[in-house]
């Protein structure tokens, strides 16, 4: 569709440096006329500013000198203020480039420099007038000069300048070009000594006086020179555009575009891409847009975008640029139909560089403005890239795709059944090309993308569900790459993740598969909490040696908390819609068909997913349904068949898997123990464990207990690598529980003072190994074993009390004191030895002495808690704060609960953002349901100064209030939280869940404020920040945590990445929160918000085209569904009789996107028994759980009422007929020209218009530079498509 599909013929004519390009506008005599340059007017003289007004008089004085004057004095104070000038300009550049994305002091400082260069510019007016004056003072003029180092100031080209050059040259004809680019530069004026806007009236003026130089006949010129003084000043001028906000306030805009529009005419490639790039920075808003095209520079970019991709690349890439730029600043509405068909035919190209690029600009246009689209040909052209095109870019056009499906208004732009079917295709083509596997590839890719999308599902069901129906067939394919493609498909639709040995069981190298409860759950969890880059894994494992458990890092780790069960899991409720569409299609007959496959692998691989839809059908669907699915008459039938070894092999082997995975998950869904019920039943394992030991203790007998002694190799020798730990650590957990085998291995025997000697960090052994796992496995955890058992009896106490281990530890801490320490010894404690030995070690079992009664008083008797207090007040040494913490016990109210508060409130950032997150892991281990000190002192965090601390105080306090107790008792601290803005909310929406907290908020005022705001735009936020998690939850697949493209490009700005994560849980919605209590429910009645809310659902019930409307129905829609999901608020929804206008928009409503809203909505309704029984009398069934406790998810009994899309007409979208001169349509010739140039676009004709072409332009070449025939051929290239060469 560009000029350039003309090979060889008028358009290459223009490429010549003799041919005119269009200056001006419309196609009229001026237009014309306009072709032949002119020279430019001189210049006007530049007026003094204003700032310059306000100088001393005798700055402003430009009268010769006279005799009285003290000339040197004068000069003096000159050269002492232009010093001075200087250096606040120079000043005020640095400090341009630290604020340079401050708009509002960037714009005070650019009025800074301006003041500065004005000052300036006056001062050396002065100063050159004195100097080019001098009189009896030269020599005298001349060292006050020197003195100051001043160097003379190129001035603007004068009048009288002018005419000398221009002598100079007729009398020295044969002068270098160099010598004249030199003397031109002589005039050009310097960046920072000129005001803006009199640099860039010079640098237009130069760049036309070039233009008409080179124009004019008869003036030598010398190109070279020409194209190195054009590059010069449109550099300047490209730097002014990038540091200069407002251009138009300095120069008029349009003054500026015509300049440039002559610099891309230029026939020079080099000038003509720095014309478009100056361009570009020129755009700053829609008003821009609109001047540029209003100024025919349209012509020029289809005439770049046309040119030879090998040789003209970079100029395409900047015009390519240029137009998107179009698009950024919000003037699609004024970008000409042929720019666009030029960029779709250069992404017609394949093997175009700029090929992604174009796509990802139509994709743009077709949201934006998809008329403009369909009439350039671009939509075609991006359904046919989501098969040829690249993997990556699939996820970004199928967007723009989906997007135009929504709607009816942009539907009908896509012909029913056709469309769909060229994306389908090549699952059911029985020809294999040569491109099929990547085709199928992309085809399959598109086909997921599409399912994660209401616009694709209802898409996929059209035609009595005949897409998807293909899509099932393309399993029965006798070709096994399809099958196993497809296979995978399915496996990433329905979100299936596979076991860690599933390919060894899929290989046939094993029969059976492990199967972890945790697989079958498709809800996306919360990642590992990142406690900052300060620990490190040695840290980590000291951390599991002295008893942390590894689930202590998962915030999701147990059950679903109250909180999460409240929120409608919007996965689940999507995957159910998918499940029964697929099972509709016939899939468990055509995997079924799978397992009698002679492959292995495919057959073990369908078996797989006939075990996971089973399971899915059986949590996500109504009983109704789900027992349907479960009978598989068709395996048992193939598991009977003795006709077929092989095959009653496959079905027995696929009915024991799935029979595994039946009792598996029965296992999993049984009732799930509350946090202290799992600590108590760990205790309970714990003291039986120890019970036992303590019998095997008292069991054995004195020749057995001194052989595991002596196995040891603890008595024999004092070298602790020839110890024997595993006879160690079964003494120390077995006989030595025995009191009087403790007392014997510390008295009679030397067994416990070698182990505690081992461990002195005096004696340079445990503190001098190496910090590797294995070490911290064996000797950090065998020295935690040791402290405890002797702990666990007096005599042990008094033992450990009377060793020199803890004093010797106290000495090597006190070592870290500013005045203590000897400097020529590297401490035990340094931050060198902490990372690289044992020494971290340390603190662990200090870590095992807190946990205990008597390890504390121990702690306090050695003032080991006096250190600890000292070390967190380095400021150097965050490595040992972060031991202390991470290894004291803070189940006893005493030292290390102070110790970790002062280590929150004090310190950098980072170390107090650790703390308060470890305190998290803290409360997650808490065998307590009430954790009042832990909520203190998150409270005490929402006033930190750093804003990730208090961010991170918020999350751990919500997490916390999902407990009843800790949520009161938070209210009752009454924090506040108005300095949190936007972090804040979520707590805040958890006090109005408690009667407590919504008296507490409304006396604040927060509850009347926060109604108005949700009422007026936060539930249109809600909307975007629900779907945002949604579409991140949906992209993210168990296997693939990763953004989609359009995500990535989201500004940090308006990044909602920490509003929502992508758990598919719908975020806390304020009309939820209040309809929990009666007193919220009382005051949504006053007033009156949700009457408003049902008269608006039915009034634009039927709403399908403007999107301000329809997005604030979807706020509508979430609002009533979240107060529809409470006890106290579904009353509200029976009063209205709202629940039926709801069914039927989800079942009539022509709007995809919102029939996908609605059916979230009834989910959210189905939360209480209430809810179920009012939509089962309207044909929709809600799903139980195992302990009849509503899920969340109801799916219509009638499918097809609920999937079906209405047919709709198509519309072409034909592009307007070109408008051409009367001067054209009368000439023969150039009628002949254009009926040829229309043949090109049709490919049969093509070969003889290109021949036509050729003799007429060999017969009339002067019709060929006519501008009328150009122009009219930009118009048919505009109008039709053509491809490019």
């Amino acid at each position: 569709m560009c000029p350039s599909s003309l090979p060889s013929h008028p358009l290459q004519v223009m490429e010549d440096p003799d041919d005119s390009l269009p200056q001006e506008m419309p196609v009229t005599a001026s237009f014309l006329s306009s072709f032949t340059p002119t020279p430019p007017p001189p210049p006007p003289l530049p007026t003094l500013p204003q700032q310059a007004r306000s100088l001393p008089p005798q700055v402003h004085s430009l009268a010769p000198l006279s005799k009285s004057t003290p000339i040197l004095q004068e000069l003096d104070d000159l050269l002492t203020r232009l010093e001075r000038e200087s250096k606040m300009k120079s000043g005020v550049e640095n400090m341009l480039e630290v604020y340079i994305k401050d708009k509002r002091r960037t714009k005070d400082l650019e009025a800074q420099l301006e003041q500065c260069l004005l000052t300036i510019e006056t001062i050396t007016k002065e100063i050159e007038r004195i100097r080019t004056q001098p009189g009896k003072e030269s020599t005298g003029i001349t060292e006050k000069l020197k003195t100051f180092h001043y160097t003379t100031t190129p001035f603007p080209v004068t009048k009288t300048t002018r005419t000398r050059t221009k002598g100079r040259s007729n009398s020295s004809p044969n002068i270098k070009g160099k010598h004249k680019v030199s003397q031109e530069n002589f005039s050009f004026p310097d960046d920072d000594a000129w005001p803006i806007g009199k640099r860039l009236h010079h640098l237009v003026f130069q760049l036309r006086t070039d233009d008409w130089r080179q124009s004019k006949p008869g003036q030598p010129t010398d190109p070279a020179a020409s194209k190195e003084s054009k590059l010069e000043k449109l550099t300047v001028l490209l730097r002014i555009l990038k540091n200069t906000a407002d251009v138009d306030l300095y120069y008029p805009k349009r003054g500026l575009v015509t300049c440039l529009r002559q610099c891309i005419a230029s026939p020079t490639k080099e000038v003509r891409i720095m014309a478009l790039r100056t361009l570009r920075h020129l755009v700053e808003g829609p008003a821009d847009v609109e001047l540029i095209v209003q100024m025919q520079v349209g012509v020029f970019i289809t005439r770049a975008l046309a040119r030879d991709s090998e040789s003209h690349e970079m100029e395409r890439e900047q015009t390519l640029k240029l137009v998107r730029s179009f698009i950024e600043y919000d003037g699609v509405k004024f970008i000409d139909q042929s720019v666009v068909r030029a960029v779709v035919a250069i992404a017609e190209q394949t093997d175009c560089r700029l090929r992604n690029i174009s796509l990802e600009t139509l994709a743009e246009l077709s949201i934006l403005d998809i008329g403009l689209t369909v009439r350039s040909g671009g939509l075609r052209i991006l359904i046919q890239a989501l098969l040829d095109g690249h993997l990556t870019m699939t996820e970004v056009l199928i967007q723009a795709v989906l997007f135009v499906l929504d709607t009816p208004d942009r539907r009908c732009y896509l012909r029913p059944g056709v469309e769909l079917e060229m994306i389908i295709a090549p699952f059911t083509e029985s020809n294999q090309g040569t491109n099929y596997e990547e085709r199928l590839k992309n085809s399959a890719r598109v086909v997921t993308l599409l399912l994660k999308n209401w616009a694709g599902i209802f898409y996929m069901c059209a035609n009595n569900m005949r897409a998807a129906r293909s899509v099932v067939q393309a399993l029965r394919v006798p070709t096994p790459d399809t099958q196993k493609l497809v296979l995978d498909m399915f496996l990433d639709i329905f979100r299936v993740k596979l076991p860690k040995d599933y390919n060894n069981y899929l290989s046939g190298r094993q029969h059976t598969v492990h199967i972890d409860p945790s697989v079958t759950e498709p809800v996306n969890r919360s990642p590992r909490i990142g406690l900052s880059v300060l620990t490190s894994g040695v840290t980590g494992e000291l951390m599991l040696a002295g008893g942390m458990p590894v689930s202590a890092y998962d915030r999701s780790s147990g059950s679903t908390t109250a909180s999460n069960s409240e929120r409608l899991k919007m996965l689940y409720h999507h995957l159910s819609i998918i499940l029964i569409i697929f099972i509709e299609s016939d899939i468990l007959m055509a995997l079924v068909d799978m397992v009698k496959s002679d492959d292995v692998y495919i057959s073990r691989k369908a078996t797989l997913l006939i075990g996971e839809i089973l399971q899915l059908s059986t949590r996500l669907l109504p009983m109704s349904m789900g027992t349907q699915v479960q009978s598989l008459p068709k395996l048992f039938a193939l598991a009977s068949n003795f006709d077929d070894e092989h095959v009653r092999h496959n079905a027995t082997a696929a009915l024991a898997h799935i029979d595994k995975l039946t009792r598996v998950h029965a296992r999993y869904v049984t009732p799930t123990p509350t946090k202290g019920e799992r600590i108590a039943n760990s205790i309970r394992t714990q003291e039986k464990v120890h019970e036992v030991k303590l019998k095997i203790g008292y069991a054995i007998d004195d020749t057995h207990f001194r052989q595991l002694l002596m196995d040891s190799q603890v008595l024999n020798t004092k070298d602790y690598t020839k110890w024997n730990w595993e006879s160690i650590i079964e003494l120390l957990q077995g006989p030595l529980l025995n009191p009087r085998r403790l007392d014997e291995a510390m008295r009679g025997k030397t067994f416990i003072r070698r182990l505690l000697t081992f461990y002195r960090p005096s004696k340079h052994q445990f503190s001098d190994l190496h910090a590797t796992k294995a070490n911290v496995a064996r000797y950090v955890k065998h020295g935690c074993t040791l402290l405890s058992t002797l702990l666990g009896h007096l005599d042990g106490v008094r033992y450990l009390g009377e060793h020199k281990l803890l004093n010797d530890i106290a000495d090597a801490l006190s070592e870290l004191g500013p005045l203590n320490g000897n400097p020529e010894n590297e401490p035990v404690f340094s931050k060198e030895r902490m990372e690289s030995t044992l020494c971290a070690g340390y603190f662990t079992l200090l870590g095992t002495l807190s946990k205990h009664k008597e390890g504390v008083r121990m702690l306090e008797k050695f003032k080991l808690f006096s250190l600890f207090y000292q070390l967190s007040e380095l400021r150097s040494r965050d490595d040992l704060k972060v031991a202390m913490i991470t290894n004291l016990d803070y189940t006893l109210n005493g030292h290390p609960r102070v110790l970790l508060s002062k280590i929150m409130t004090s310190g950098y950032n980072p170390i107090r953002l650790f703390a308060t997150q470890y305190l998290g892991i803290i409360m997650r281990q808490s065998e307590s349901e009430y954790n009042g000190w832990a909520i203190r002192l998150l409270v005490t965090q929402l006033y930190d100064t750093h804003l990730e601390v208090c961010q991170e105080a918020v999350s751990l306090l919500d997490e916390a209030c999902e407990r009843p107790a800790n949520l009161e008792l938070l209210v009752k601290f009454r924090p506040s939280l108005g300095h949190l803005g936007e972090i804040g909310n979520p707590l805040l929406l958890r006090f109005l869940s408690t009667s407590t907290g919504f008296r507490y908020l409304n006396v604040l005022g927060y509850v009347d404020k926060e109604m108005d705001e949700w009422f007026e735009y936060r539930n249109r936020h809600y909307v975007t920040q629900l779907e945002l998690s949604l579409a991140r939850a949906l992209v993210n697949t168990p296997d693939k945590k990763s953004l989609s493209p359009f995500e990535e490009r989201i500004d940090s700005e308006n990044d909602f990445e920490g509003l929502q994560p992508g758990d598919g849980l719908t975020p806390p919605h304020f009309y939820g929160e209040l309809t929990k209590t009666e007193e919220g429910c009382s005051l949504l009645r006053e007033r009156g918000h949700f009457q408003l809310f049902a008269n608006y659902l039915r009034e634009h019930s039927l709403e399908k085209q403007d999107m301000e409307v329809l997005q604030h129905l979807k706020a509508v829609l979430w609002a009533v569904g979240n107060i529809g999901a409470t006890r106290n608020g579904l009353p509200f929804l029976e009063e209205e009789d709202i629940v039926k206008d709801i069914v039927a928009m989800a079942e009539s409503n022509e709007v995809l996107s919102l029939k996908g809203t609605c059916y979230y909505v009834l989910g959210l309704i189905s939360k209480t028994r209430q809810g179920m029984e009012l939509l089962g009398e309207l044909g929709w069934e809600g799903v139980l759980g195992h302990h009849g406790v509503p899920e969340g998810l109801c799916v219509p009994l009638n499918l097809r009422v609920f999937l079906t899309i209405r047919n709709w007409k198509y519309s072409a979208g034909l592009s307007k007929p070109p408008r051409l001169p009367l001067s054209v349509t009368k000439d023969e010739i150039a009628s002949d020209i254009l009926k040829n140039i229309g043949d090109m676009g049709n490919h049969i004709l093509a070969n003889e218009a290109s021949k036509n072409l050729a003799k007429l332009r060999q017969r009339y070449s002067d019709c060929f530079q006519r501008v009328d025939v150009y122009y009219a051929v930009c118009q048919l290239l505009g109008s039709y498509h053509f491809r490019s060469p």
